[in-house]
């Protein structure tokens, strides 16, 4: 279908809504869904017209007939956000090695499998980070058929290590804190695996901020300025190791680590929490204040009627940073207590952190962290809140994917497609010498351009704004009011 026909089809199209509208016009649903289906048939339209053009000038091409010879002319699927696009492809086989080409697919970077465009698949993402994957399947306004195991794929095909984007000029801070926690995520498994056996996974997350600010008009809420999350399984010595580089490879990137003073990292206590100070410059480990004030709590209520003082006194001996005396009150507590487990933890928490807690106590810079509620809204809410199974990738790549989207924001997913879709095509062959301005793609457009100019200034001259028969119909309407 050429330009004018498209045109046509389109005035055709938003005529007769209107007409509809106009005979009953508190039925406006009916109106904007026409209009939208009009234009994306429209639009799907006219990306077929292109891609067919392109494909015609490949093959008319000098360059083309000099090093390829036509095997057949197939006909291409593609589902877009705005539709299915059919348009020409044709197959060639190349005389030097006799190696079979998709010119136009390669052009493209156009994976030959590939049945999406990249805003479809970005359309898809979207909704899988915040949904199912079943809920993903159906936004796209295509007839054929995909799957929850297609959008589940294309969460596994983002990539694995993403770029740090380097700043032209980099911060001055002096100050950066860390917070750290982890995510346990029910293992998917068989359809006849018994639910006692399941197990479960890790995903980690570490989020970078530079400082707290108050919320305004919210009392006694602040919030972190500046985050930057990083998250996966990262499973193993070797894959915290990698975590943690990531990190500091985000922070030399976006900081003047000449500048920067001091990195505190908070956690619950966790070895591979507590090893980022290995990996991080100037990094100190601070215990979670959270994590310590829940564990002093639980334990000084076993205590019943001394559980105030029982309090008052941990917190005087932490302060005076009196490590005999701690073990001393917490030994004689274990005797009486109601439940000895909450004080055993409480002893192991303290006494395999000393120095963090009594650091945490003295340094007024570290203020708490939050590192289970951003768990909670970064993870939380799409992997492990709900009662369904993850494979292992998919959680990591699912953990990748609410990152980036917090990062960067909704809108440059595209640009995670993007880069995805580049590294699964690192090995392109074929079409990186085609000399594109020699084929005169640009009178493709010209063309375009110069029916649509036509055909536009037919309709302006024809058609009217508001004919007897819509101020009729609109007379008719008010009537009734």
């Amino acid at each position: 279908m050429n330009i004018v026909a498209l045109l046509e089809t389109l005035v055709k199209g938003l005529l007769e809504a209107e007409e509809k509208f106009l005979s009953n016009p508190k039925d406006f649903y009916s109106l904007e869904t026409a209009v939208k289906a009009s234009t994306d048939a429209v639009a799907a339209g006219f990306l077929e017209n292109i891609l067919s053009s392109v494909n015609k000038q490949i093959y008319d091409s000098s360059w083309r007939k000099g090093k390829y010879t036509v095997a057949r002319n197939d006909k291409r699927t593609l589902i877009s956000s705005v539709g299915d696009i059919v348009f020409d492809c044709t197959y060639y086989r190349k005389c030097e090695d006799g190696s079979f080409h998709y010119l136009l697919e390669e052009l493209m970077h156009l994976g030959k499998h590939e049945r999406l465009t990249e805003a479809a698949e970005s359309m898809i993402l979207t909704e899988a980070l915040k949904t199912s994957y079943e809920e993903a399947s159906k936004v796209l306004p295509s007839k054929q058929k995909i799957t929850k195991t297609t959008v589940m794929q294309k969460v596994h095909q983002i990539a694995e290590n993403l770029p740090v984007e380097e700043l032209d000029e980099k911060k001055n801070i002096k100050t950066l804190f860390i917070e750290a926690d982890e995510d346990h995520v029910s293992e998917q498994h068989g359809r006849w695996i018994p639910s006692k056996d399941n197990k479960s996974f890790i995903s980690r997350l570490i989020y970078i901020y530079e400082y707290k600010q108050e919320v305004p008009n919210v009392k006694g809420k602040k919030e972190l300025v500046n985050t930057h999350y990083f998250s996966g399984l990262y499973e193993g010595t070797e894959g915290i190791e990698k975590m943690w580089n990531e990190v500091n490879d985000f922070i030399e990137a976006t900081y003047d680590t000449d500048v920067l003073e001091r990195v505190y990292i908070s956690g619950d206590g966790a070895a591979w929490i507590k090893a980022g100070a290995k990996y991080i410059p100037h990094a100190l480990f601070c215990a979670d204040k959270f994590h310590l004030m829940k564990y002093i709590n639980s334990a000084s209520n076993q205590m019943l009627d001394e559980s105030e003082w029982v309090k008052s006194e941990i917190y005087r001996l932490l302060n005076k940073r009196d490590k005999e005396g701690f073990e001393k009150l917490t030994s004689r507590m274990q005797e009486s207590a109601s439940n000895e487990k909450y004080v055993t933890d409480l002893r192991a928490y303290v006494l395999g952190n000393w120095k963090a807690v009594i650091r945490t106590l003295r340094n007024k810079e570290v203020d708490g962290c939050s590192a289970e509620s951003h768990v909670s809204h970064v993870l939380s809410d799409r992997l492990s809140s709900r009662p369904k199974g993850w494979s292992k990738l998919g959680a990591d790549r699912m953990s990748r994917l609410r990152c980036y989207e917090k990062n960067y924001g909704r809108e440059k997913i595209i640009d995670l497609v993007k880069y995805s879709r580049e590294q699964r095509e690192l090995q392109r062959t074929g079409t990186e010498d085609i000399p594109v301005k020699a084929m005169r793609i640009y009178d493709v457009w010209q063309d375009h351009s110069d029916k649509a100019k036509g055909y536009i200034e037919r309709m302006q001259a024809t058609i009217p704004g508001f004919t007897a028969k819509k101020i009729a119909a609109i007379r008719n309407g008010l009537s009734g009011l």
